[in-house]
């Protein structure tokens, strides 16, 4: 682990923070262009109307805002051993249990990826 040293530079983090972020409009269009491109077989995309667009306007247009209830039936059928494309375009290979507590609310969580093998956020 690399040692720190030096005193805190405010205007130094203040650039950096700058650099990576400059061009974030660009990034988080190619985020999710990508993840729709991996994702354009779940029936869930399909059955909004995406139709393998990856566009950020065809999402805005075809995607609403919705809940965990929302999205609940099609948690139910993964985990009851479905293992079509429902939600993502891969299989779902991990459901993990999460407590809100603010809320007292359990919810389900799915994942399509080992999360060893998850590099840098986990989404």
């Amino acid at each position: 682990m690399k040692e720190i040293t030096g005193k805190f530079d405010m205007e130094k983090v203040i650039e950096e923070f700058e650099r990576l972020t400059k061009d974030a409009d660009n990034v988080q269009k190619e985020t999710l262009k990508k993840i729709l491109e991996v994702n354009a077989s779940a029936e869930y995309l399909q059955s909004l109307g995406l139709n393998g667009r990856t566009d950020p306007e065809s999402f805005k247009t075809c995607v609403p805002l919705v809940t965990y209830k929302d999205l609940e039936p099609y948690i139910n059928r993964i985990i009851d051993g479905d293992f079509s494309p429902i939600l993502t375009g891969k299989p779902i290979t991990d459901i993990s249990l999460r407590y809100e507590r603010h809320t007292h609310i359990y919810f389900l969580l799915t994942f399509s990826f080992k999360c060893e093998k998850v590099r840098s956020l986990c989404i």
